[in-house]
């Protein structure tokens, strides 16, 4: 009788190790499915972009989301005045270069001209807010973007003119 206890507890726990095992692989394998669905949402992800430029007579504030321009032209502004749709062909062009962008370098980028210094253009900045994550250019002049972020800040600047 000890032995037949003995085999059944011996089986019993063999066999629920060996479950857990299998639960433990299964588990693992959809981490690794959610880690890689997870990283494909965050690459796809445009990230939230904030263009800013002002001096004494000028001012711009540009924010592009979800296909919107939102932008406005008052110093003060407390809302965005006017809101443009952005065609397939411009939001595909501007997710592009974005993603072109390495966001952690951004606040290094080094800026062509100082004309802002000596009130010869206005002072501007760009803002990527990706993940409740803010990543602030240097600064630079409005009309000469870094050459990282050129062609990304002139099709903002156009979109903008075009309204």
């Amino acid at each position: 009788m000890k032995i037949i206890t003995f085999l059944a507890t011996f089986l019993i726990t063999f066999s629920s190790c060996n479950c857990q095992k299998e639960a433990i692989k299964t588990n693992e394998f959809k981490s690794e499915i959610t880690n890689n669905n997870s990283e494909i949402k965050t690459k796809n992800k445009m990230p939230i972009l904030k263009y800013e430029a002002m001096s004494r007579n000028f001012s711009l504030n540009v924010k592009v989301e979800n296909q919107i321009l939102y932008f406005s032209n008052n110093r003060d502004f407390k809302d965005y005045e006017q809101k443009i749709g952005i065609s397939n062909s411009d939001w595909e062009l501007i997710t592009s270069l974005v993603e072109q962008v390495d966001l952690n370098k951004v606040k290094d980028l080094k800026w062509p001209t100082e004309k802002r210094y000596y009130d010869g253009a206005p002072h501007a900045n760009i803002i990527f807010i990706s993940d409740g994550v803010e990543y602030p250019a240097n600064g630079f002049d409005h009309g000469f973007p870094p050459v990282e972020i050129e062609n990304l800040v002139n099709k903002i600047i156009n979109l903008t003119e075009k309204k």
